[in-house]
């Protein structure tokens, strides 16, 4: 069964996004173009839907659409410098929908906001950009910004200490002094903030599956890691604050989405 990631290129005709994103993604997903919105059995999980609103698919039904996102797929809307008709505004309120704006009067050159969302969704996110993603939303894990990029990284090279002392080329007790004066109690209990953060990020901002996100976090074993964070929240408050993150953010997601649909 080929479970290479799958590009849906929703439009009445194959123009230049469907040619952008074909070149660009050649040698990492299946592009395919979609005359209208492909029946629920042609989507699987991971799959991403672009909708071309410069030409868009005769048919705008907002109910299939929320079922292919209920699927696990996902829906990147692209807008240029046409109006946007009414059923569209209404799919583009639906959760999970992303929203993206270019250019199509610079040809290729335009998409390249699109290509690069894309390419990242199929791909996942670069250690890189992980990394960013948890420093930006921890600013307090700027002293240690070394260490955090490095966990980010390398997730499955670096699951002990010595791992991590290993990988940033200083000694165990260096390591746990620089944990130590930003209130981690243990070396490993930074490794699990920084792994919680990047998943909690990697959901709410890279809008990744929870299975997706758990892999690129570093942790395939959600229960084993529930049990070492509560088990690192008793000492580390960093810690516990982070595990009561992750229990709200799916109120959190409930209420921003409500405000949007009366907004």
């Amino acid at each position: 069964m080929d479970l290479a990631p799958r590009v849906c290129v929703l439009a009445r005709g194959r123009g230049g996004l469907h040619a952008a994103l074909s070149v660009a993604l050649a040698q990492s997903a299946h592009v395919r173009p979609w005359g209208a919105v492909p029946p629920l059995r042609e989507v699987r999980a991971g799959d991403v839907l672009v909708v071309d609103l410069s030409d868009p698919p005769s048919c705008a039904d907002p109910s299939t659409l929320e079922a292919c996102l209920a699927r696990g797929a996902g829906l990147c809307l692209v807008l240029g410098d046409s109006l946007v008709a009414p059923a569209w505004v209404e799919i583009a309120r639906l959760p999970g929908v992303r929203i993206l704006r270019c250019s199509f009067s610079h040809g290729h050159l335009g998409y390249g906001a699109v290509v690069a969302e894309v390419l990242e969704r199929v791909r996942g996110p670069t250690g890189e950009r992980i990394a960013t993603l948890v420093l930006q939303s921890e600013p307090a894990l700027g002293p240690v910004e070394y260490l955090v990029r490095a966990i980010c990284l390398e997730p499955w090279c670096i699951r002990r200490p010595r791992d991590l002392a290993r990988r940033c080329a200083i000694s165990l007790a260096e390591l746990r002094r620089r944990c130590a004066e930003i209130g981690f109690a243990r070396v490993e209990h930074l490794m699990i903030y920084v792994r919680l953060v990047a998943y909690e990020q990697l959901i709410a901002t890279a809008c990744l599956s929870v299975a997706t996100a758990r892999l690129l976090a570093g942790f395939p074993d959600p229960s084993n890691m529930r049990r070492h964070a509560r088990r690192a929240a008793l000492r580390s408050p960093a810690v516990a604050s982070a595990l009561a993150a992750l229990h709200a953010a799916p109120q959190r997601r409930h209420v921003a989405v409500q405000g949007q649909q009366v907004g």
